[in-house]
């Protein structure tokens, strides 16, 4: 524990030299009790809200508004959000009991008008227990099937036609817009069903956990070795090849990664941080810009980063202050990047309406305090400027 401390504050350290080439976050509270499970490229979080030890329930935030519960199938009583794409689409668990973390059964809910539809999507013939944890844009879904509803044995492609089991015994843990499904060290083309593998680094490695993929198959996870403190937070990307993100430590993960190749990770007990191409390793907590008050960013609670860098996290407010599930937001000096991705695009629009239509805060571009057709006026004409 001591050495995972170590390795934590020399982080920091090295974050407030390089901070003034990323600038200040903005945030925005989405809700106490909640814990945020991902994050789309609009700022839409997914999460669960924990009524108590054992009782979930899946939530919906939309571009940094306060979750909202997501409605269940009849006959089930709890449910669990694992993913959300751009479409709003998300994935995850529901059952007819307070047990969905140890009994679920994979689900998927669909925007519709205002609020969502929800669909139960079951496992394979024989298994009692299901989960729904990943899906792409183009609207496939992976998950795991099984007997024991903790420990999900069998990877599944939820297709059109039903859930199919993945070949090898390989189990999918995130798939990206190319259709390949991440497993471990494994990358699977559902396209022309070919598997590519990547090599460990040198050394004495177990295995390499998984965690997450962007669109150019770079990954990131977390590698392990035979001594007690030899697991490591690692990014492998394409061009480059491994990278090692931090120091080793009892639990550690990197936990999520963009398609510019940032990527989350986190210290258990000690540290959330992000490791961005190319300024290099920050803290969480040294992003957020000092007009937003004492923030203090929780270990483990990081879930998403999208391509303009806002990152979903867990935070407290003060010292004292309850736990929330918070949206990170880079505060942009170019009233057109909406999104503050460094570029005004057409995803600033995307953004924009998304808030706007949603009565969110930031839909008030003019800061007249409504949010009405001027506010529109006033983004399209900052928009069309460019920086």
């Amino acid at each position: 524990m001591l050495r995972d401390i170590l390795v934590a504050g020399a982080v920091s350290v090295l974050s407030a030299v390089a901070l003034a080439d990323v600038g200040g976050y903005r945030v925005d509270a989405l809700g106490v009790g909640w814990g945020a499970t991902g994050l789309n490229e609009l700022g839409d979080v997914c999460g669960n809200y924990q009524v108590d030890g054992t009782r979930l329930l899946a939530g919906v935030s939309h571009g940094g508004a306060p979750f909202e519960l997501l409605p269940l199938p009849e006959g089930m009583q709890t449910s669990r959000a694992h993913a959300i794409n751009d479409a709003g689409v998300i994935v995850g668990a529901v059952c007819p009991n307070q047990y969905v973390i140890s009994q679920p059964t994979a689900a998927v809910w669909r925007p519709s008008g205002s609020g969502y539809t929800v669909e139960v999507l079951g496992g394979l013939p024989g298994d009692p227990y299901s989960a729904a944890y990943a899906l792409n844009n183009l609207g496939d879904i992976i998950g795991a099937s099984g007997f024991w509803g903790w420990n999900l044995s069998t990877g599944v492609l939820f297709a059109p036609g039903g859930p199919e089991a993945l070949p090898g015994g390989m189990l999918g843990a995130d798939i990206n817009d190319e259709r390949v499904v991440l497993s471990g060290l494994d990358q699977l083309d559902l396209d022309n069903g070919t598997v590519s593998h990547l090599s460990l680094p040198p050394g004495n490695w177990q295995g390499f956990g998984g965690a997450a993929l962007n669109d150019q198959g770079d990954v990131c996870g977390y590698i392990i070795g035979y001594s007690g403190c030899s697991t490591f937070p690692m990014r492998y990307r394409q061009s480059v090849g491994w990278e090692y993100l931090g120091g080793c430590a009892t639990t550690t993960s990197a936990t999520a990664i963009n398609n510019r190749g940032d990527a989350l990770l986190y210290y258990y007990f000690t540290a959330s941080a992000v490791n961005f191409v190319p300024e290099g390793h920050f803290s969480l907590g040294s992003l957020i810009d000092p007009s937003q008050g004492a923030w203090y960013v929780q270990s483990g609670g990081a879930a998403g980063i999208n391509d303009a860098r806002q990152i979903v996290c867990a935070a407290r407010q003060g010292l004292d202050g309850p736990i929330s599930a918070v949206l990170l937001t880079p505060m942009s000096s170019c009233p057109g990047d909406f999104n503050s991705d460094g570029a005004v695009d057409t995803r600033d629009v995307l953004a924009f309406l998304n808030a706007w239509s949603a009565g969110d805060p930031r839909g008030d571009f003019n800061g007249d305090g409504s949010v009405n057709t001027i506010d529109v006026l006033a983004f399209l004409n900052a928009w069309s400027a460019g920086c």
